[in-house]
């Protein structure tokens, strides 16, 4: 029986409607299709709708002007700037507490975590409880109490703020750190810091190549390091240049301030269009000055503090000699100062008991009916031979104390004068300093309140002001900047405010409480065998936990850990909270000012997803240089 083969011809096409993979395309396409549509009839009603109720709906508000006050500013910013530089400012801010918080956070955590594998007992225990307490307390409660409970209510006020060592203060305020900032002469060193990079990076891979081929163990980044510290030591000096053409100072003691500046037209004063010097170090000297306060009673640190004066900070180093004086010594017979931390703080005290020296509760005022402390009696704290070395803020001005000469004082102490030698008896504390008849007539015209009036030769027979010389000084690339109090607020250094400490406390605390159980769970979960296998070497402890056990524990540790970043960076939104100025706190006041409430709902959040990304593309680059390459 023959059988028929039938000839195969070409292959017959599969119709559309059948092709599995093209239904998929087509499928993906029309959902695809579908959402665009309803994003964009979404887009339109609302638009729409907030063009009839003459609402903002696009970006054209940011190039307003924004007149918005914000304390806090790593980069230059006024009122006057508009809408979306204080945008950034927002932006910055919040980067500035997340990238701190995520270092302090993770080495919190670290150790906490470490802790609850102790063998000590207590360090557990210790660890436990902190976990437990911190993780199941909501972070909005946190960041309450250690604003308002803790840095409000505790520190010193600003007028008397704890020096801490290396020139640092803390106070109500918040903390005032040294810090180095770039001056005028930091663009001549950048081609240096440009070659001491190339050479790191070249060194760097050509040490790991070698490491790698010798199959020994090593570091690979001492060597290039040191390479960078030399080449950057050696420009340093041959980087540093004299000042400008044409620097000088603008310095006024009335007001306590001066500016350093290039001066263009050679009029010695400081106009809009001329160069500021930013970060410059100046040199101020005053022969003979004199401050001036009343005595006061405070509420300070929680408690009660009676017949307290505040000057300025002074540093014993600043000055030759400093004294405090009564400005009217025959009232103020019979007091005696008492200094608290000489010269800038102190009381007035009646000694009672003819000892000599201060007692407590001498600073009360027994004869008056509260048997409160002396409050308004001025004084005087007169320094010889001043001398300080400021550095400029970043836009050229700078801050001394209120220096006050002795025509200055003399013309403020005559019509107290005049108006004691005309009233009768001055049994009064008010008579006594200062005080007047509240039964007599004020003479005063609107004139001389507001300065109207006055004539030419007043003007030129004012008192002469203190004799400051004020000398600008050349520096390296980095200038050093330490903190000062010249009067009310921090000037120099990098200064943290109250808001800020208490955003960074909160989070870094909360934060760790997770990393620190991460920590534990990644060094649970290596293998026994691997310490047993250090043990057997004759690794001690620290040589294997160092060693042998964390480096593997990272690979577990670094995902989870990526997600705990995040979250603080999202949770730095809180700082509204306690009245930090931050990204999402900024949005919400541009938006109650200009109405334009879904342009910053979405400028909010493209920021925050921006940052995310960010964050999350560069600790999973970090987490893929971790994990462990299987063949």
């Amino acid at each position: 029986m023959a059988t028929r083969m039938r000839a195969r011809g070409p292959q017959e096409r599969i119709p559309f409607y059948r092709n599995v993979k093209l239904l998929g395309v087509l499928a993906q396409l029309i959902f695809l299709g579908a959402l665009l549509t309803g994003i964009l009839v979404l887009y339109l009603n609302v638009t729409s709708a907030l063009e009839r109720s003459r609402i903002p709906a696009n970006f054209a508000f940011l190039g307003s002007r924004a007149g918005i006050p914000i304390g806090e500013s790593l980069i230059r910013y006024s009122t006057s700037d508009t809408y979306a530089r204080a945008i950034l400012v927002g932006i910055l801010n919040t980067l500035r507490v997340a990238l701190v918080g995520v270092v302090l956070a993770t080495l919190l955590g670290i150790l906490v975590g470490v802790m609850r594998l102790s063998k000590n007992w207590l360090l557990r225990q210790v660890a436990l409880v902190y976990i437990e307490t911190i993780r199941n307390t909501p972070l909005a409660v946190q960041l309450v109490f250690w604003f308002y409970a803790v840095l409000v209510p505790l520190p010193p006020l600003i007028s008397n703020p704890v020096e801490l060592p290396l020139g640092s203060y803390f106070s109500q305020v918040g903390l005032a750190l040294p810090w180095l900032y770039p001056s005028y002469s930091f663009s001549a060193w950048l081609p240096w810091l440009g070659v001491a990079l190339a050479l790191f990076v070249a060194l760097y891979l050509v040490r790991r190549r070698q490491l790698r081929r010798s199959e020994r163990p090593g570091v690979a980044w001492l060597l290039p390091l040191v390479v960078v510290a030399v080449v950057a030591g050696v420009g340093y000096p041959l980087s540093s240049r004299a000042l400008p053409p044409g620097t000088v100072t603008d310095f006024s003691s009335d007001r306590g301030r001066g500016s350093v500046f290039v001066d263009a037209n050679g009029d010695g004063a400081h106009s809009g269009d001329e160069r500021a010097l930013p970060y410059a170090r100046v040199r101020t000297q005053v022969p003979e000055g004199t401050l001036v306060d009343n005595t006061e009673n405070i509420v300070e640190s929680r408690r009660r503090v009676q017949s307290t004066f505040r000057f300025p900070a002074l540093k014993e180093r600043e000055f030759a000699q400093a004294e405090v004086t009564f400005a009217n010594p025959d009232a103020a017979q019979g007091l005696s100062v008492h200094y608290l931390n000489f010269p800038s703080s102190g009381l007035v005290y009646r000694d009672r008991n003819d000892s000599g020296a201060y007692d407590e509760g001498e600073e009360r005022n027994l004869e008056s009916e509260t048997q409160g402390g002396f409050n308004g009696v001025p004084v005087h704290l007169t320094v010889r031979d001043f001398e300080r070395t400021v550095t400029t803020d970043r836009t050229g001005q700078f801050r001394l104390p209120l220096f006050q000469s002795e025509a200055q004082l003399t013309e403020a102490a005559a019509p107290a004068e005049e108006g004691a030698a005309g009233g009768g008896d001055t049994t009064s504390p008010a008579d006594l300093f200062g005080g007047g008849d509240e039964e007599e007539e004020d003479t005063t015209s609107p004139a001389d309140l507001f300065g109207g009036g006055g004539s030419e030769d007043e003007a030129a027979d004012e008192p002469a002001p203190v004799d400051a010389t004020v000398t600008p000084l050349a520096s390296g690339p980095l200038v050093a900047s330490f903190p000062t109090v010249p009067l009310t607020s921090y000037e120099g250094g990098v200064q943290l405010s109250a808001p800020f400490l208490a955003l960074l406390l909160g989070l870094v605390i909360y934060t760790a409480s997770f990393i620190a159980e991460i920590v534990r769970g990644g060094i649970q979960a290596v293998n026994k065998g691997q310490r047993e296998a250090s043990k057997s070497l004759g690794l001690s402890d620290g040589q294997t936990f160092r060693l042998v056990i964390f480096p593997q524990a990272l690979r577990i540790i670094l995902p989870p850990l990526i997600s705990q970043y995040l979250n603080l960076t999202k949770n730095s939104s809180l700082a509204l909270l306690i009245t930090f100025v931050d990204f999402f706190a900024i949005g919400r006041i541009v938006g109650n000012q200009t109405g334009a409430t879904v342009p910053i709902i979405v400028i909010i959040i493209g920021g925050y997803l921006l940052v995310s990304f960010t964050f999350s593309f560069i600790l999973n680059v970090v987490n893929a240089r971790f994990a462990l390459v299987e063949r």
